[in-house]
């Protein structure tokens, strides 16, 4: 499904141990906003076709930014496809009831609401328990509860589906297991242990991306830069700007001409999606060739 995530904040003070916080911050334009503003979100969301999905996830906490929930209401009320992806961290009570409310009837496999605690090991590192925290987390237990809504789900970045001690009273069961990657060897595989991440990847063949055949899973930073998607954490591909720029416009233009160029072909490693695990190969060494039907992928034998 064609998406775009929504960075609402750069630098996230959860620090979670699996995101490259460094790399972003390091790459971002000096002197750029760091922080998405309302009219901002307004101007971009009224360029997105509508069958865009429109993710609240990118690479922070969306509700760091104090208009996160303003600009997830503008979204819904304009019958915008809307998936959520927060740790709470930020999101008051009181917003997260009224969500829940009025928007909850919208949660599904294609627009999910996934919930990311903290785990018992600590991975989310600037994590503090609080009331505050408590109170909102338990609004949507409680909607889990009386009603499971198919695409609420919960995680956390514990090996063992462990949450924090000071949360687990509160759940009722332990969560999936979880296994990181390496967001494109954006991270430095010494500060892990053996285990912790998948195994590094290398694609020689002609690939795509796993989400999408058409690189259309993007996202967006505050400052209106569009990156391939949310593994670009240092910038490598930014496709253009959704503040002076059409959103078809991003997919006519040099960057996204070079994305589809290299992954037509074998080349030194420039193009991220050589190290993704969510990369597909058009030709398999097995033998299975991949073939596009709609916006998924199907393996077939040769």
């Amino acid at each position: 499904m064609p998406t775009l995530e929504i960075t609402t904040k750069l630098g996230c003070s959860l620090a979670c141990r699996f995101c490259p916080q460094d790399r972003l911050v390091k790459s971002y334009p000096r002197g750029e906003s760091r922080e998405l503003s309302f009219d901002e979100f307004r101007l971009v969301l009224a360029k997105l076709p509508a069958h865009v999905r429109v993710d609240f996830s990118g690479m922070a906490e969306p509700w760091l930014n104090p208009h996160a929930t303003a600009m997830v209401v503008h979204a819904f009320e304009l019958g915008r496809k809307v998936a959520i992806y927060t740790t709470l961290q930020g999101m008051p009570a009181d917003d997260a009831a009224m969500l829940i409310e009025r928007f909850s009837d919208r949660i599904g496999w294609e627009t999910p609401w996934v919930i990311h605690l903290p785990d018992r090991h600590g991975n989310m590192t600037g994590w503090k328990p609080s009331p505050a925290y408590h109170a909102t987390l338990a609004r949507f237990i409680a909607l889990r509860r009386e009603r499971a809504p198919p695409g609420l789900m919960f995680m956390t970045m514990s090996p063992d589906g462990e949450a924090a001690d000071a949360l687990r009273p509160l759940l009722e069961a332990r969560l999936d297991r979880f296994v990181g990657i390496s967001r494109v060897e954006n991270l430095d595989r010494s500060e892990f242990s053996p285990g912790e991440l998948l195994r590094q990847v290398r694609h020689e063949q002609a690939l795509l991306c796993g989400s999408t055949p058409f690189f259309d899973h993007n996202a967006m930073l505050p400052n209106g830069d569009v990156v391939l998607c949310c593994m670009d954490y240092s910038r490598r591909h930014v496709l253009g700007n959704l503040f002076r720029q059409s959103y078809a416009e991003l997919f006519a233009g040099a960057g996204m001409a070079a994305v589809r160029a290299r992954a037509m072909t074998i080349d030194d490693g420039a193009l991220i999606c050589r190290h993704c695990h969510n990369a597909v190969c058009l030709s398999q060494s097995d033998g299975t060739h991949w073939r596009l039907q709609g916006d998924a992928m199907w393996a077939a034998p040769t």
